[in-house]
């Protein structure tokens, strides 16, 4: 176990759960505008550990989840979370040499995902999430081994959440969402062949995301372009 863990932190790509792991600044709205469901924070945070090299967390975090489902298997925001640590565990399985139980577990967990969006396809918080479950997917398999509705999913999600919140409250959410929004559509299009939509979704995340962490990543994007 051990081992692994160094290998989901130190493997490129692998601990990159995220376009950009956030500062406590970058996840404060302005009050009244759009905030993340705190359910998907408590176990965002709890999940993601894993990335970090804490399996105990991640562990008693994912059975929690499993529970909540066998309870109600309509739970759209337990469903979610479970298509993300079937992600997370297909990954590690992946990581020890388990390639074909890997590959069905991923291909459950994109089936768990998207019966979660189909239990509550307007909250963007379920939707976000699998969006962010779907990116993850690309940190622990190459772009090129994912089928193409990964990145139509992804690319998806993303745009219809930057409708929802509009260009008017988009600079009023938190740094985070709106870079992850944003940061993701470009890595979407990127991996769709789509390079001028890639292009211009990573200026504009330079635009309302001047001078963070989130720009530098989107402009190193952009010299790779």
């Amino acid at each position: 176990m051990r081992a692994l863990s160094f290998a989901l932190i130190f493997l490129p790509g692998l601990a990159s759960a995220q376009f950009v792991y956030p500062k406590p600044e970058d996840n404060r709205p302005e009050p009244g505008v759009y905030v993340e469901d705190p359910f998907i924070v408590k176990y965002r945070k709890r999940f993601f550990a894993v990335f970090k090299g804490d399996f105990a967390t991640f562990n008693k975090a994912y059975g929690e989840i499993e529970e909540m489902v066998k309870k109600n298997p309509k739970d759209a925001r337990a469903l979610v979370w479970l298509g993300n640590g079937q992600t997370v565990k297909a990954g590690t399985l992946r990581i020890t040499g388990s390639a074909s139980e890997a590959e069905a577990l991923l291909a459950k967990s994109r089936e768990t995902l998207d019966r979660a969006v189909a239990l509550s396809p307007k909250d963007p918080n379920i939707y976000m999430m699998r969006a962010a479950t779907l990116y993850v997917q690309g940190q622990y398999w190459p772009a090129e081994k994912l089928p193409k509705v990964v990145w139509e999913r992804l690319r998806d999600d993303c745009e219809r959440f930057i409708a929802f919140i509009g260009p008017k409250r988009m600079p009023k959410i938190s740094t985070h969402v709106r870079g992850e929004a944003y940061g993701e559509l470009g890595i979407a299009y990127l991996r769709l062949g789509e390079k001028e939509k890639a292009r211009k979704s990573f200026e504009t995340l330079i635009q309302v995301c001047p001078g963070t962490a989130y720009a530098e990543r989107a402009r190193k994007e952009l010299k790779g372009l």
